[in-house]
């Protein structure tokens, strides 16, 4: 028997929908040409996949930006969101709950064990904004842990800042911190909600209480200070983890969109 997803009650979807649009303002605000970076995303997708049922895998899929754009973009479409943050989640559930083509799972990358619930294989996986809160070592072995979950010809891509080498690339670096925070600014300063401001109006929401409970629980003693790693890195562990062809499909600054194919 197929298990049919109950509706979201209107005022809790209405809510949840209210919090992915200023999630989506905040994150436009800290990445400028966000939309571009998805709709690269979705033009490799497409390209691979030919109008054919496609199975994407969105890793630390946050509140449903990309999984929105997905649904909308690609009708013939399954997606599996995981995300560790339990409000994140929470949201997501909410505004996709009635969604028959969506399954999403409080998983967390960090764990050895998160691909016990993944089931299948996938044309495509992605992740936006996200990777860079891993230490590299378990970067290292997400990425060759997912290569055995794209089918042969599908595509892992990753969205995401990477720092230009202080050193080496000085002026590079400077551009993009002012251009960083010229755009921050520009939302910032005009009403848009900054990271903590958004936060704190999500754990206000009364029917996300659990939810707020164990995401501090989760990331109580969190390291924030996580290494950063080089686009170099990205790819060349890409490769070394059976990705055929890795490269860059967009980039603005330090602002890039990495694929890997399989």
């Amino acid at each position: 028997m197929i298990e049919t997803k109950a509706p979201v009650a209107p005022e809790r979807l209405a809510e949840a929908q209210s919090l992915l649009r200023r999630w989506d303002a905040q994150q436009t605000g800290f990445i400028r040409h966000r939309d571009l970076r998805f709709d690269s995303m979705v033009t490799v997708i497409r390209n691979i996949c030919q109008n054919k049922k496609t199975r994407v895998l969105d890793l630390a899929c946050g509140p449903g930006s990309l999984i929105e754009l997905l649904l909308k973009s690609i009708p013939e479409i399954e997606i599996v969101g995981v995300d560790k943050d339990p409000l994140l989640i929470a949201i997501a559930h909410d505004v996709f709950g009635d969604d028959d083509r969506i399954t999403l799972l409080e998983v967390d990358l960090d764990a050895p064990s998160w691909m016990d619930e993944i089931s299948g294989e996938f044309d495509a996986v992605v992740s936006t904004t996200a990777l860079h809160w891993l230490e590299p070592h378990i970067l290292c072995r997400v990425y060759f842990e997912i290569a055995d979950l794209i089918r042969p010809g599908g595509v892992f891509m990753n969205g995401d800042h990477l720092k230009y080498d202080g050193l080496s690339q000085s002026i590079f670096s400077e551009i993009a911190k002012q251009d960083d925070l010229d755009a921050q600014s520009a939302s910032f300063d005009h009403g848009v909600d900054d990271w903590d401001q958004w936060w704190n109006v999500a754990e206000a929401v009364p029917a996300y209480s659990n939810a707020v409970a164990k995401r501090k629980e989760i990331w109580a003693n969190k390291n924030n200070s996580t290494p950063k790693v080089t686009l170099g890195y990205h790819l060349e562990t890409l490769r070394s983890a059976g990705f055929s062809q890795t490269g860059t499909v967009w980039q603005y600054l330090d602002d890039y969109v990495l694929a890997a194919f399989r």
